[in-house]
């Protein structure tokens, strides 16, 4: 990829960002795929009621207890023929209908976990496509060059648009030209340009 000094345009950084994106989605939801198969280990069935399984909330030995547990009380209601008996049917009902729900809940919840972050990354490209197109940013939209270390989010002098700016890790794509202070830890694999020893081609 041929570089200039003055770094990648914006829209051109986003149409990278948008197709790395894209290949890491379909990646995932390949690996998904394949982990959703039968009752592995590593399949959404067996993380969401498995007993070895850390993330379950409902083991299935429980929903199995409890299932035994209300045909128990039905079996005893039709064998005693007693009035001080009435209640077992409804709370035979009860707990099959609290199985049910639970059932659901974890399984829903399960999903959920699986299902969230593609979701939300589908909304991300969504809007790449529809914006870098059109992008306005100017220097003045990043953070600046010389703000306070953060744990929250890692910021890179990157030039774009022919400016420097504090660009978060999370939008640096191949080809950015990156700009290193001494001790600064390298965002991924880069190699220097001739022009600086400081500065390094983001690939």
């Amino acid at each position: 990829m041929a570089c200039s000094a003055d770094g990648l345009p914006t829209s051109e950084a986003l149409s990278l960002l948008h197709e790395d994106i894209s290949i890491a989605l379909d990646e995932y939801q390949k690996t998904e795929a394949e982990k959703n198969k039968g009752f592995g280990p590593k399949s959404v069935l067996y993380e969401a009621f498995h007993h070895k399984s850390s993330l379950s909330v409902f083991h299935w030995t429980s929903v199995i207890a409890l299932i035994v547990e209300g045909i128990v009380l039905l079996v005893a209601f039709a064998a005693c023929n007693d009035p001080r008996y009435q209640h077992l049917p409804a709370e035979s009902f009860f707990i099959f209908l609290a199985v049910i729900l639970n059932v659901y809940l974890v399984w829903w919840d399960t999903q959920l976990r699986h299902k969230e972050v593609p979701r939300l990354t589908h909304n991300v490209l969504k809007d790449l496509k529809e914006y870098h197109g059109n992008v306005l940013w100017s220097a003045e939209n990043y953070p600046h060059l010389h703000s306070p270390l953060s744990p929250c989010i890692t910021l890179q002098w990157t030039r774009r648009d022919g400016n420097t700016v504090n660009l978060p890790w999370s939008l640096l794509v191949r080809g950015d030209i990156i700009l290193m202070k001494p001790g600064q830890k390298v965002p991924a694999r880069c190699r220097p340009m001739q022009v600086s020893s400081i500065i390094f081609i983001y690939s």
